[in-house]
């Protein structure tokens, strides 16, 4: 449902000092204006206003053949005595553009048919215009008298509740009454009764101008004034077409999310009891890919799904993290089963349970034994060419596959959150496949590594992404390298190379360490 400011909500005083009267401010409402004395149709943006429909309410026990509207404000002008008296109120509303217009006159009856029965006589007209974006701007101008009025004339003290009313939530009573008439016509808006300065998402209001310098351009200063007003309004009209941009988005991205939940409730999904109290959030990225990379299972790619959890291809098969549940979509059998235990694992489930898309429970498939390849008939046949100078990559994969088989588990942890923290997914691939490799690392080959870099790079082999692969690869055997362990000197090192007095990193290293050779 999108929310939308009201469009406009004035109210004030009909007063003497301004150079209003009531029965000039009952004429105007009627569509004539005057211009140096001489009554003219009202006129905005070169087009006539248009006087749609009047209302005339009086209090009860008020003969209307008698007070008509020349006698009701006429007699509101005479009862008052002061130079600078206020000869009443009005209160004028903007339609907005979201409610149809048929519904003005219930309108018309709910917001103004208060004043009445607090015994004051209410003119309220309907009037439309062309706006300056070419549409119907529809508004309604309502004139309210400050004493009450009887069969008698007007009392003699002014009604003091009138001013109370106009204190207090004038715009939320507006705003509710259009959010309650758009909620029976089925329209999804809501009007916020905040004013465009109070709304964050809203620009300043504009300059108010005297009423002389809007009717005479003559005026000195007029067309500095005007020119300045009309920049404000002609920002405030993109500032409005942005808006309508952002909701328009906003309502892509909400159908967008309906057609992902629904593509979510025909997945399988894999749960258990454990998971109760745990959260709904997902693990972290690096520690499912180290997870993954453990058990030497290569995921083909990851997508963060905002809102529901992170998604993992593996061979074809979607798994979704959604932390109190993992979704699937596609055959549970081979590396897609055993990352599904995996992932489990990792989060502490033991006792799972597997419903399908219609929600019936099925057999949660039991782990499989990882598929371990085999050195002989493994590497395809490659020319001298493709060989050549890959001395470097082959030493780093023996020595990657064996420090992955002689670290302890948390060692071996470390190592592999770094390359998922790294960011490369064909690295990742590639080391997902030497761990599952259980040969003598001196058996590997090089057209057996060069095997693993095309399945790990698939459709995104290029010259470039396979050096970086390589490149990375390599780095994960060189000391001191965010994808290695740190670097560890010898212990006579520093011997050779004294240590700067004011560089105090380099002794946390002189005590001790790993000895490289």
């Amino acid at each position: 449902m999108g929310t939308v400011g009201l469009p406009g909500v004035s109210f004030g005083g009909v007063s003497r000092r301004d150079g209003w009267s009531a029965i000039g401010r009952s004429t105007y409402q009627m569509g004539i204006e005057c211009h140096e004395g001489i009554p003219e149709d009202k006129h905005r943006n070169g087009c006539r206003v248009s006087h749609v429909q009047h209302w005339l309410m009086l209090p009860e026990g008020v003969d209307p053949s008698i007070w008509m509207r020349e006698v009701v404000w006429e007699a509101a002008g005479d009862i008052e005595k002061r130079k600078d008296a206020r000869e009443g109120r009005f209160f004028d509303i903007s339609w907005p553009r979201e409610l149809p217009t048929d519904r003005i006159e219930g309108f018309v009856q709910v917001i103004y048919r208060g004043f009445v029965e607090m015994g004051l006589a209410v003119q309220v007209d309907w009037e439309t215009s062309p706006a300056e974006d070419g549409l119907a701007n529809d508004h309604i101008h309502g004139l309210i008298s400050t004493r009450t009025l009887s069969s008698l004339g007007f009392a003699k003290k002014k009604w003091r509740a009138l001013d109370s009313w106009f204190r207090t939530d004038v715009r939320h009573r507006v705003a509710d009454l259009f959010s309650a008439i758009a909620e029976d016509c089925g329209i999804e808006v809501r009007f916020d009764p905040a004013s465009n300065a109070a709304r964050e998402d809203a620009l300043p209001p504009e300059d108010r101008l005297p009423r002389r310098t809007v009717r005479d351009r003559a005026a000195p200063g007029a067309e500095i004034m005007l020119a300045q007003r009309e920049r404000q309004r002609a920002l405030r009209r993109e500032h409005e077409q942005v808006m309508v941009e952002i909701e328009a988005l906003e309502r892509q991205a909400g159908d967008l999310q309906a057609e992902i939940d629904a593509q979510f409730e025909d997945m399988s999904v894999l749960t258990s009891w454990q998971a109760e109290g745990q959260g709904a959030k997902p693990l972290l990225v690096e520690v499912a890919m180290t997870a993954f990379m453990s058990a030497g299972i290569a995921v083909d790619e990851r997508v963060a799904v905002e809102g529901v959890g992170v998604a993992f291809v593996v061979d074809g098969t979607v798994l979704i993290d959604a932390g109190d549940q993992i979704l699937i979509e596609g055959r549970l059998q081979a590396d897609p089963a055993r990352a599904v235990h995996v992932l489990a694992r990792r989060r502490g489930w033991r006792d799972l349970s597997l419903t399908d898309s219609d929600g019936m429970p099925i057999p949660v498939p039991p782990e499989p034994a990882p598929l371990l390849p085999s050195v002989s008939g493994m590497a395809r046949k490659r020319s001298r060419i493709e060989l050549m100078g890959k001395g470097n990559v082959l030493r780093a994969a023996r020595e990657v596959v064996q420090t992955i088989r002689a670290a302890d588990p948390e060692s071996r942890g470390e190592m592999l959150a770094k390359v998922a923290a790294w960011g490369n997914r064909g690295l990742e691939r590639l080391v997902a496949a030497l761990v599952s490799y259980t040969a003598e690392p001196n058996d590997l080959s090089v057209g057996i590594i060069l095997d693993m870099v095309d399945r790990a790079l698939g459709q995104e082999d290029d010259l470039w992404r396979r050096h970086v692969l390589e490149q990375d690869l390599e780095a994960m055997t060189v000391p001191g390298t965010p994808l290695s362990r740190p670097f560890r000197p010898h212990p006579r090192f520093y011997d050779l190379y004294p240590v700067p007095p004011d560089d105090g990193a380099r002794h946390a290293h002189a005590g001790g360490g790993e000895v490289l050779q």
